[in-house]
């Protein structure tokens, strides 16, 4: 009878740490999972500031009034200054 209790107490301690190794593989899975998560967004977020920049920079700013408004910049001798 007390060897059945001490192989009883054997299995189940056991399987106890069985059970807290699957765990603990199954958080370093979903911890890798997550990390990658984050790689990729700070990836994205990194090329939305860049595209941020690029669009707001005065020579894109410039290029694109010419090319979609066919605006010119104007010659000095074009500029009529009006008095009071």
């Amino acid at each position: 009878m007390k060897i059945f209790a001490v192989l009883f107490l054997i299995s189940v301690f056991a399987m106890g740490v069985v059970v807290m190794r699957m765990e603990i593989n199954r958080s370093g899975r979903e911890i890798s999972k997550l990390q990658n998560h984050v790689e990729v967004q700070e990836a994205r977020n990194q090329y939305v500031q860049l595209e941020i920049a690029r669009l707001e920079s005065p020579a894109h700013v410039s290029a694109l009034a010419q090319e979609k408004l066919g605006m010119q910049f104007t010659k000095p001798h074009n500029v009529v200054v009006l008095e009071d």
